[in-house]
């Protein structure tokens, strides 16, 4: 019998969708070495904490994470703990130093030595520092145990960002693009389809940057064309698309594809040509608008999803304000907002030029009281309409789902009134609109 037949492994995951893909390929890494893996820390031998560090909030939630498991650990619960991702990749002196009795620390990789790294912690060795480095261009993700339902999974057609966003860390974490050939990302997608995946959602830093590492060709129009060609793949959602630089044969094939859904994420961050250039964005009002307006005309009835950022140095009252009148115009199908956390390492931390943090919180709550009045209106207008729906998983006598105009884990759900239990993850209904229920629909299948 193997000597990690009766080690069981729990893996803790904070974070994006991608730092999920990263948690997926140490489960299963670990899972195809014979180490039992358990769903719960109260049942570990191990823990590994797969970690972010975005902003200042998501590192004071990892750090609370390590105490977490380190209580545990001291209390004899826990034989091991390891610390992944982010986290130690960008802060290692200092992670290290606050939190010794860690038994390893591990940045960004393939993590295809994982498993040895558990093995020396059960031996009571130490293990400190990168587990071999960023992983390179073209190489896939390896073995993946999915935590998604049945219905999707994430695919990540590239890592890293060449973009100097004066608000963001991730570049200096993550480093800059590189993108996978499109047969490795087609050879990824078949995989994941072949295990019963209906929709594929592409994530990356910059996913309208794919491809630009890798000389003239390809691009996100050719990969996502590549992708739509995968036999059985019904969905294919598009997310983290900065809009410079867009690439327009995108439009044609959404269109040109039925299994590509009429939707982009395309984070804006502001509207205000000052704070667009304080932000380091390349852009100013007239650009964003301008790439915004055409991508409706082009693809009518295409969802757009935004994230928009308030308290960032230079926006002042007046280009706040400006920032509000412009979602109240345009009026996107899903946003989300966040207030400006001053990152140490970035241009805009050291700039003083801003509002308070509670200014900051007072501006994000208008921001969300406006989309939730103009995410009210949309989804009430959707009422009496019968739509095909994606079903994630079910919860008493309903079952939850998402329509094309919805992304998973962000956006809103369809509640299928389903008694029988007709419906599991993983199925496609016809279902009628009967009405709303806050942020999400209800339904009922049609007939």
């Amino acid at each position: 019998m193997s000597a990690t037949a009766d080690i069981r492994v729990a893996l803790v995951h904070l974070g994006c969708a991608r730092n999920l893909i990263d948690s997926e390929t140490i489960l299963g890494r670990l899972g195809s070495e014979g180490y039992l893996l358990s769903g719960a820390v109260e049942e570990a031998d191990v823990a590994i904490l797969n970690t972010c560090s975005f902003i200042g909030p998501a590192r004071e939630e990892s750090e609370n994470a390590i105490q977490s498991l380190l209580d545990r650990k001291k209390a004899g619960d826990l034989r091991g703990v390891l610390v992944v991702g982010c986290l130690p990749e960008k802060f290692f002196g200092d992670v290290s130093s606050r939190f010794p009795n860690v038994d390893a620390f591990l940045g960004l990789s393939d993590y295809s030595n994982v498993a040895r790294t558990v093995e020396d912690v059960l031996k009571g060795r130490k293990v400190r520092g990168k587990l071999g480095g960023q992983r390179q261009t073209g190489q896939s993700e390896g073995p993946r145990l999915l935590q998604t339902p049945r219905s999707y999974a994430y695919l990540r057609p590239s890592h890293g960002c060449d973009h100097a966003c004066a608000f963001c860390i991730i570049p200096a974490i993550r480093g800059g693009q590189r993108s996978k050939p499109i047969d490795v990302a087609v050879q990824e997608a078949t995989d994941l389809v072949q295990t019963g995946v209906r929709e594929i959602v592409l994530v990356a830093e910059d996913s309208t940057g794919y491809g630009t590492d890798l000389g003239p060709s390809p691009r996100l129009p050719d990969l996502v064309e590549a992708l739509a060609g995968v036999e059985d793949l019904q969905w294919i959602r598009v997310m983290y698309a900065y809009p410079n630089a867009f690439p327009w044969r995108l439009t044609e094939v959404i269109q040109a594809h039925e299994n590509v859904v009429p939707y982009l994420d395309i984070p804006v961050q502001h509207i205000a040509s000052k704070v667009l250039k304080s932000m380091k964005r390349g852009g100013n009002r007239e650009s964003v608008e301008g790439i915004l307006s055409r991508l409706r005309d082009e693809v009518p009835g295409i969802a757009l999803r935004t994230t928009v950022l308030v308290g960032h140095p230079g926006e002042g009252p007046a280009e706040f304000e400006e920032l509000l009148g412009f979602l109240e115009e345009f009026r996107f199908d899903r946003l989300g907002a966040f207030t400006f956390s001053p990152e140490a390492e970035t241009p805009a931390g050291q700039d003083p030029d801003r509002c308070s943090h509670e200014e900051a919180k007072e501006r994000l709550g208008r921001v969300m009281q406006l989309q939730a009045e103009v995410h009210r209106s949309r989804q009430e207008a959707r009422v009496g309409e019968e739509l095909t729906v994606l079903v994630d998983g079910r919860a008493e006598q309903e079952a939850l789902a998402r329509t094309t105009a919805d992304a998973p884990e962000v956006d809103a759900l369809v509640q299928v009134a389903d008694p029988t239990e007709r419906l599991q993850s993983g199925d496609f209904a016809k279902v009628r609109i009967v009405a709303t229920d806050g942020y999400d629909l209800e339904a009922e299948l049609a007939s």
